[in-house]
């Protein structure tokens, strides 16, 4: 029998269609409105009209629908309704036809281009502002689209029985261009304002670079198209337009980046309703067609230039502000080096071949004996084992330099004193060097006091294991367990898990190497995924992650391995993301293994890597282990390796006993790794 879907899901996916098609109904019901708007202003001489917001509708619509496979859909009702608005406002049905097809190239080619080269804009649907990276090319976009479409106008006129006009194609490239150069950016910066509106009412699209425009951008937007009417009231016939130019680069310079959109869009207005109206310095420039096509690329010029000036000084701004970041970092790191250096404490002792001391610095009678007490006294009495044991004679890091050992970084205990306490005991690192007969032999040993490093390694490794999960989420039928034992006093695996939707997030991974960089870049990978959790998506959040993991695994030449997944506690389903892993298994209690291999490179190794869910099926009586490398090292570093762990997994009555008996098995074998083991079993 089909199972059938869960009803939570087919909910979701009738949320999803309602949201979807009343997306699509919106943008119908604006691109009609605008399209009927602008057939009012048809001029009799190109059987065109003067503007075309319709333009703009079209392609936010395309943008708004991104990545949806019933896309086309949406072309053929736009071609539909381009058709219908240009026949019910007097046009012929060959107009009508050829007007719906060049709204669909029109729209097509240039949303094609903001795909490809304006990926912010197309990645969140139009509700991200442009960047100055992403400005030129969406330019590029919004002339495209009118190219690729104009040759349908001409083919309309021949239809028609009338002769080829570049004058109409101009008209039809500047108007449709500048619908869409003007009015999309300010809906993408309305998009940004709605999705988040806390958010940008602090960023600095929002923010003039001057700090306090509350009189300024007030008297800009309406001072602009003010002297624009004027300019055009006094100047009629003149052809001179290029002085009104410092408007936008004023605005530009001074106001913010969203509200510069606003301040072309109503220049915009202004200007193609005064040419409209048979005023300004256009006048002089050809007929009607050819006026208002250069009124609408003036219109274009000022979004330009006033978005370029904009953005750019936004770019600026963000470097400036990462250089002083930068700045304050390096001298923050500067100091605490300095501080570093200050309260060092490495002592050097140089002896002869005979053992005897020809230099040692105070530093080092410090770390010895405690107080100055001269060159002749027997500064070694005093060291131990790190368990407290006696140190055997040809065991003192100077003699097994002597006999061609040099050590390096040997921890050893410290006891200057008889009547010291133990709690004034320390911790000296010895690194020995044989020094060449030509400077007369011997050993230079250079100590370093290791104890507060000790210390430190000591609350790191309680930190780590405090961000480790104590308790088990809640999970009717369930049962699960873990245990994450490092090489070091830390290490760079890491697990965890939390409740969600119906079920459980499990994530196991491993930055490669051990101690405390790993355990660092472990810690941060988890507060990432945690802060960018998708609840069932595992996906979305190890994409999420790695973006923000990108940049200190570059700068460290390090990748981390990680395996995630999503387990709907009602039916056992298991959607998961293997990020490089491959070390999870299902374990049935017959003995049969079905291996979730990994589906996608480490994190840190692809940038913009696809990362993608598989699902499989966790059934009553199986067990999902999930292990670190460090048990498969363990085991003999291959899968085959792996058999007695899945023998023994069968055979567990719960999940921790699969994770007892794994680490059991694993602890018999050379052990140079962390060792971390996840189990989740459904009970029968």
């Amino acid at each position: 029998m089909k199972q059938m879907p869960p009803r939570d899901d087919t909910a979701s996916r009738a949320r999803t269609i309602s949201r979807e098609a009343v997306i699509v109904l919106s943008f119908a019901a604006a691109y009609v409105l605008a399209a009927l708007l602008a057939r009012l202003t048809v001029l009799p001489q190109s059987g065109i009209s003067m503007v075309w917001p319709a333009a703009a509708v079209s392609v936010l619509w395309v943008i708004a629908r991104a990545g949806r496979r019933s896309i086309w859909i949406d072309y053929c009702l736009m071609a539909f309704l381009t058709a219908l608005a240009v026949g019910v406002t007097g046009g012929t049905v060959t107009t009508s036809v050829v007007s719906g097809i060049a709204a669909v190239v029109q729209a097509a080619v240039c949303t094609a281009v903001i795909a490809r080269r304006c990926p912010r804009v197309w990645r969140s649907r139009g509700t991200e502002p442009l960047d100055h990276k992403e400005l030129w090319w969406f330019f590029i976009a919004a002339a495209a689209g009118p190219i690729a479409s104009a040759p349908s106008v001409e083919i309309n006129l021949l239809l028609t029985g009338a002769a080829w006009d570049w004058d109409v194609i101009l008209l039809w490239c500047a108007r449709n261009m500048g619908s869409i150069v003007v009015l999309a950016p300010l809906a993408f910066v309305a998009g940004a304002r709605i999705r988040r509106p806390a958010a940008e009412a602090r960023s600095r699209i929002w923010k003039s670079p001057t700090g306090a425009w509350s009189l300024e951008a007030p008297l800009l937007l309406i001072l602009s198209p003010l002297v624009h009417l004027l300019w055009f009231a006094v100047l009629n016939n003149t052809v001179v337009v290029f002085p009104l130019l410092a408007l936008a680069c004023v605005a530009g310079a001074r106001l913010p980046s969203a509200l510069v959109t606003l301040h072309s869009a109503l220049i915009g207005v202004v200007t193609i309703a005064i040419t409209a109206l048979g005023w300004g310095p256009f006048l002089g420039l050809g007929d009607a067609v050819t006026q208002i096509a250069l009124a609408q690329l003036y219109v274009g010029l000022v979004c330009a230039i006033g978005l370029a000036l904009a953005l750019d000084r936004d770019a600026r701004d963000d470097l400036s502000a990462a250089l002083s970041t930068a700045r304050d970092a390096a001298q923050g790191q500067a100091e605490l080096f300095s501080t570093i250096v200050g309260t060092m404490a490495e002592g050097v002792r140089v002896v002869d071949e005979n053992g005897a001391i020809i230099v040692r610095n105070a530093a080092a009678t410090r770390l010895l004996v405690g107080d100055d007490v001269g060159q002749d006294v027997d500064d070694l009495s005093g060291i131990r084992n790190l368990d407290g044991s006696a140190l055997a004679e040809d065991e003192l890091p100077y003699r097994r330099s002597l006999e061609g050992h040099d050590v390096r970084d040997h921890e050893l205990l410290v006891r200057p004193s008889s009547t010291m306490e133990a709690r004034d005991e320390r911790i000296v690192s010895f690194t020995t060097a044989r020094l060449p007969r030509t400077a007369g032999g011997g050993v230079v040993t250079v100590l370093r006091d290791v104890t507060l490093e000790r210390q430190e390694l000591h609350r790191a490794a309680q930190v780590q294991r405090s961000l480790l999960p104590t308790e088990a989420p809640r999970l009717p039928g369930y049962d699960l367990a873990a245990h994450f034992v490092p090489a070091g006093s830390v290490g760079g695996d890491f697990y965890d898990w939390y409740g969600a939707d119906d079920g459980v997030v499990l994530t196991l991974a491993d930055v490669m190497g051990k101690g405390p960089g790993a355990a660092i870049l472990a810690a941060t990978t988890r507060s990432l995924l945690r802060a960018h959790d998708s609840g069932a998506d595992v996906a979305a959040s190890l994409t999420a992650a790695e973006v923000g993991l990108m940049r200190d695994l570059g700068n460290t030449n390090a990748f981390v391995t990680l395996f995630r997944a999503f387990v709907h506690a009602p039916s056992g389903r298991v959607s998961y993301s293997d990020a490089g892993h491959g070390l999870s298994a299902i374990v049935s209690p017959d003995g049969r293994v079905r291996r979730l291999s990994a589906n996608g490179m480490p994190l840190g190794v692809l940038a913009d890597e696809t990362r993608a869910a598989l699902t499989e099926q966790l059934d009553p009586g199986e067990l999902l282990l999930i292990v670190s490398d460090g048990v498969l090292d363990a085991l003999g570093g291959s899968l085959e390796g792996m058999a007695p762990v899945w023998e023994q997994c069968a055979r567990s009555a719960s999940a921790q006993d699969a994770v007892t008996a794994t680490l059991e098995l694993a602890s018999h074998g050379d052990v140079d790794d962390d060792l971390t083991v996840l189990a989740l079993r459904r009970r029968p």
